[in-house]
């Protein structure tokens, strides 16, 4: 198995997480790398992909993993030719050769950063105050709706591991949990700050991941590659 890190920033980051599973496929053709493929009826290549990153984030860390019928191929002529097929904006970054019973991607990540940049024109002084209050807070009740449309309340203060900003580029910087058992919507906590700082939904903001890894109880971090 072979595991490869790639970036989406600009537009391409308006396209759903099922149009860049379909992307990296016809990516793969134009590059010439033969993906393995599942037996059965519907036969499908053998790739997963770190969680789903929700429309209009940019990431600097999306990781896919994939299988190929020949896996022989040096990375560095892996990434420069899926760099050569590649639509603007994915950019190929490094890859590394796994073992088969390497954990996966969905079960592995624990933790993601992200950066929110706030329109120039907005009083970051109120944002200021709001992550001040945040931080200082003991618990912050929530609520989000399941799939079976039932409301559940939750303490959103356990999903943040940190939560700081830089003045000077009225940027927000978070560390929220985003495993499959815990995750944060970072639209979510974003939402909350604008409330709090009494700012409309709708302020323009760019939403970049900047960094994903796992976490273990000790603090210990370690990366997916």
């Amino acid at each position: 198995m072979i595991r490869v890190q790639y970036q989406k920033l600009g537009d391409i980051s308006y396209i759903s997480h099922l149009d860049i599973v379909k992307l990296m496929e016809r990516i793969s053709r134009r590059a010439g790398i033969k993906l393995s493929y599942s037996q059965g009826f519907s036969p499908h290549p053998k790739t997963s992909f770190s969680p789903a990153l929700s429309v209009g984030m940019q990431s600097y860390c999306e990781y896919i993993d994939l299988e190929l019928e020949d896996e022989s191929i040096s990375l560095d002529e892996l990434i420069e030719r899926y760099n050569t097929a590649s639509v603007e904006g994915i950019i190929f970054t490094k890859a590394k050769k796994f073992e088969d019973k390497t954990e996966a991607l969905m079960s592995f990540i624990t933790h993601s950063k992200f950066e929110f940049e706030i329109d120039d024109e907005i009083n970051f002084d109120s944002i200021i105050k709001a992550i001040d209050t945040i931080n200082s807070s003991k618990t912050i009740m929530f609520s989000r709706i399941s799939k079976s449309g039932n409301e559940i309340p939750y303490d959103m203060k356990e999903y943040i591991e940190e939560l700081s900003y830089d003045e000077e580029k009225n940027i927000i910087k978070s560390t929220i949990c985003t495993s499959s058992a815990k995750t944060l919507n970072p639209r979510a906590l974003l939402s909350y700050i604008l409330t709090q700082s009494g700012l409309e939904q709708d302020t323009f903001t760019i939403i970049t991941k900047t960094d994903t890894y796992n976490m273990n109880e000790n603090g210990e971090i370690t990366r997916a590659l």
